[in-house]
């Protein structure tokens, strides 16, 4: 339903989902009211989020700093004490808080929406764009930063190894990536700068219609 939905809309916008083209002036009446970008860890959501807020003349938000704020210590602290299905739960909440906000551009956490719940509150509530960065790219990526990434890391708490993180990175993606191919839009960012992944999400909010809930 999901994926018929979003190929719905990418017919109706004559185009296959991926979107390059600079944008042009923003009308702000015609545009969804909430933008969810999606994608894998170091995809670069909360690098290009921002930016992509400040183009639209929305606020931006970071689901996953939402989540430490409402429990008061941060994610990797959450994993340790409570468990991921923990994290999870606090994440569906936060996540359906978003849905009364106005105006705003939502940087959801990798895992986000690789739950149906999830993926249809965020369909029926916003416009999901969804960056995509191939696993080895990700991997490059995500080397720097592994150790505050619980997911990233082994059963002691080590990050893993370069070719393990890339296994990791790989199987993870295949796993999302039936639910982050329901995205309204799909945007490749694998090499790209960060002001074209910008410009492209603008171009692709741009060709949106504001959903009617």
């Amino acid at each position: 339903m999901a994926a018929e939905r979003a190929g719905s809309l990418a017919s109706e916008r004559g185009g296959t989902g991926t979107f390059g083209h600079r944008h042009q002036p923003v009308n702000l009446v015609a545009l969804p009211t909430r933008i969810y970008l999606t994608g894998f860890m170091g995809s670069g959501k909360s690098t290009v989020g921002p930016r992509v807020a400040e183009a639209l003349g929305y606020r931006f938000l970071d689901l996953d700093a939402l989540v430490e704020a409402r429990a008061g210590r941060p994610i990797r602290a959450i994993f340790a004490a409570e468990g991921e299905a923990a994290f999870r739960a606090r994440e569906a909440d936060a996540l359906a808080a978003t849905t009364c906000e106005e105006r705003v551009v939502v940087a959801l956490g990798g895992g986000a929406l690789a739950s149906e719940a999830n993926l249809r509150q965020a369909l029926d509530h916003g416009f999901i764009v969804y960056l995509y960065v191939a696993p080895g790219a990700l991997a490059e990526r995500l080397r720097a930063g592994q150790a505050g990434r619980p997911l990233l890391c082994d059963a002691a708490g080590r990050p893993l190894s370069r070719p393990a993180l890339l296994r990791r990175v790989a199987t993870m993606l295949a796993a999302r990536e039936p639910f982050y191919r329901q995205a309204h839009a799909i945007v490749d960012a694998t090499g790209q700068a960060v002001d074209e992944t910008v410009a492209a999400v603008v171009a692709a909010v741009q060709s949106a219609r504001a959903p009617a809930v």
